[in-house]
């Protein structure tokens, strides 16, 4: 079976989701087509030939902490960070889908 919408609840399991391949700032993500980002374990970002184009991603679905949370100094400035865990392929494997 191939995902292309949340896979939430199928983690810790061997998914296969498809998507477009994009950059993200903690990097590699397939975006599937509700927007759902999930993360490529260990790849920091898609080569230029693979960027932005329809892919196929094939490994285990965790979630995890990437970034600390987002804070508020007594100034008001917000530092960088990222609420909750996110979606997270691990021992990953991709294709362009044709």
């Amino acid at each position: 079976m191939i995902l292309d919408t949340d896979p939430v609840g199928h983690l810790n399991q061997r998914v296969t989701l498809q998507g477009i391949a994009r950059d993200a700032a903690l990097g590699a993500v397939v975006l599937l087509s509700d927007g759902t980002p999930v993360y490529i374990r260990g790849l920091d970002g898609w080569e230029a030939a693979l960027d932005r184009k329809r892919i196929r991603v094939t490994g285990v679905l965790k979630s995890h902490k990437l970034a600390p949370d987002p804070e508020v100094n007594d100034r008001g400035e917000v530092s960088h960070g990222m609420f909750g865990d996110a979606l997270v392929l691990e021992d990953a494997t991709w294709e362009e889908v044709r």
